[in-house]
């Protein structure tokens, strides 16, 4: 399958954005008093994100390529917390993406976002590399505040062999050779299909569904 990423659009994200980043961090220090009780602002809120995620950059803690399939501009999500095997990764504007062995499991700031999932199936039969059927469940937080649980039946289903490029941190390409694994999952109304390349037990590159509003997303390792 073609990777959904360009070779300018992984330049541009793995140090165009990065350094975008840093910029937005320039005022922080203005952006409030300390000592103030009052909530911050939108744009103090985007500050305070940018200069997390320039830290966490500078820290040299993983890093993903993240893009919305359908029209999207790729932007990076580092690693911010790593807790019993659950991973937060942050966005310079402060999206949090949250993930359990490579696969989605919740979101913040995307709309009709995921509150919690269980995927403890689909995670075993994508290791296992010989497929099945599995049932996933996520919750998610509808336009009215309100959690809505869905249950899926995915199938699971081996893809062959794949070769791969990631990007480096400094821009560069890097082959690796995978195995892609691919997901079909229904609801009573939702249908979509997730893909995954495995390299090992990782998953290195993946198109995971992420609800109605922002649909695929594109989540690709960047490498040393």
């Amino acid at each position: 399958m073609k990777s959904p990423f360009t070779r300018p659009l992984m330049r541009r994200a793995t140090l165009g954005l990065v350094a975008a980043a840093c910029l937005l961090i320039t005022g922080c220090a203005t952006g409030g008093r300390l000592g103030t009780t009052s909530a911050p602002t939108p744009v103090q809120e985007q500050r305070q994100a940018a200069a997390e995620f320039a830290r966490l950059v500078e820290s040299g803690a993983p890093a993903k390529q993240v893009a919305v399939l359908e029209g999207g501009n790729p932007t990076i999500a580092v690693l911010k917390t790593r807790r019993a095997g659950a991973e937060t990764y942050v966005t310079p504007d402060g999206v949090t993406l949250r993930m359990r062995d490579g696969l989605l499991t919740g979101t913040a700031g995307l709309g009709n976002d995921i509150q919690n999932s269980d995927l403890a199936q689909v995670s075993a039969l994508l290791r296992s590399r010989n497929g099945g059927v599995a049932e996933r469940f996520q919750t998610f937080l509808t336009g009215e505040y309100r959690a809505v649980t869905r249950t899926y039946l995915c199938t699971i289903s081996p893809q062959g062999p794949a070769e791969i490029d990631l990007a480096t941190r400094d821009g560069q390409l890097r082959k690796v050779k995978t195995r892609l694994m691919q997901e079909d999952c229904r609801s009573l109304d939702q249908t979509f299909r997730n893909f995954y390349w495995l390299r090992g037990d990782r998953i290195v590159q993946s198109r995971q569904w992420a609800g109605a509003v922002s649909g695929m997303l594109v989540l690709r390792d960047l490498v040393n």
